[in-house]
């Protein structure tokens, strides 16, 4: 599982306090307990066989029952237990701060917050991977319920000392994230209606999965990108990047996610009225 994670043997065994060699002989043990390659390899680098992907998706379920056992056997404790959410990057970096004061509290608690873009945090909240998801689109899934939380402003972010004009936009190009082309159609659709035809008309100058750092390539003037506003207002050189001013705001609503049958334990309230607070 833990390979699996990290897709890296090197971190894995730093993980797991190993040598690299110990961790490919637990591999080989595993593939000569089941009889089949687990892993296809090659050079430095590797995919998961048939046997493999079957084999994550029963530890998986081990773990989640596991963890449920465990969270039955201590009881229905408001104080006392593991609360796992998944949001986004920027919500995440607007969140954790509150949900570490939380814990601070109540000793008790431990918070396992993901970082993932909207479609990952469905897929989590769907498998039990997360009990709790925040998501900036609305969904229609029979299976999840959804409650809007607020709104979070949506910020096209250039160089301080670019223009704002279409032709500028097309050659900065654009600063993309997991959530990006998501973000920036909205803008787009909203203020370029005559001139924006599609992400795919738009120059790319870079990608990053971490929304912490996404600003700093537009800091150097190598592009543009769109985030929200609670992204832009952590980032440490206000001064080097501005956001443009647009003709029509754009604001995105902010979902909480949860699965519809699947009773959470008494901690959430706790988990819900930061997130709450948080957005009120």
């Amino acid at each position: 599982m833990s390979l699996v994670k990290t897709n890296h043997f090197t971190h894995t065994a730093q993980r797991l306090n190993m040598t690299q060699p110990g961790v490919s002989q637990h591999i080989k043990k595993l593939e000569a307990q089941l009889g089949k390659p687990l892993l296809s390899r090659y050079g430095k680098k590797f995919e998961l066989t048939s046997t493999g992907e079957r084999l994550i998706q029963f530890a998986l379920q081990q773990a989640e029952a596991e963890s449920e056992l465990l969270n039955k056997i201590a009881g229905d404790d408001l104080n006392l237990g593991d609360c796992k959410l998944a949001c986004s990057g920027s919500i995440a970096m607007q969140l954790y701060p509150e949900l570490l004061q939380l814990q601070a509290q109540c000793p008790g608690l431990t918070v396992s917050v993901e970082a993932a873009p909207n479609a990952a945090i469905i897929e989590r909240i769907r498998t039990n991977q997360s009990d709790v998801g925040i998501v900036t689109q609305s969904i229609n899934d029979p299976k999840l319920t959804q409650e809007k939380l607020g709104e979070d402003a949506l910020c096209l972010v250039i160089p301080a000392q670019a223009e704002f004009t279409w032709e500028t936009l097309q050659r900065l190009g654009f600063i993309s994230h997991p959530d990006g082309h998501h973000y920036a159609i909205q803008i787009f659709e909203e203020n370029f209606p005559n001139q924006f035809v599609g992400m795919d008309q738009i120059p790319q100058s870079g990608y990053i999965n971490q929304l912490s750092q996404i600003l700093l390539p537009v800091s150097k003037g190598l592009g543009f990108t769109v985030i929200p506003q609670s992204s832009l207002d952590v980032f440490p050189y206000r001064d080097l990047i501005r956001s443009a001013e647009l003709t029509v705001p754009v604001n995105e609503t902010v979902y909480i996610i949860t699965k519809k049958h699947r009773t959470l334990p008494s901690r959430y309230q706790r988990i819900r009225q930061v997130l709450i607070d948080q957005w009120n």
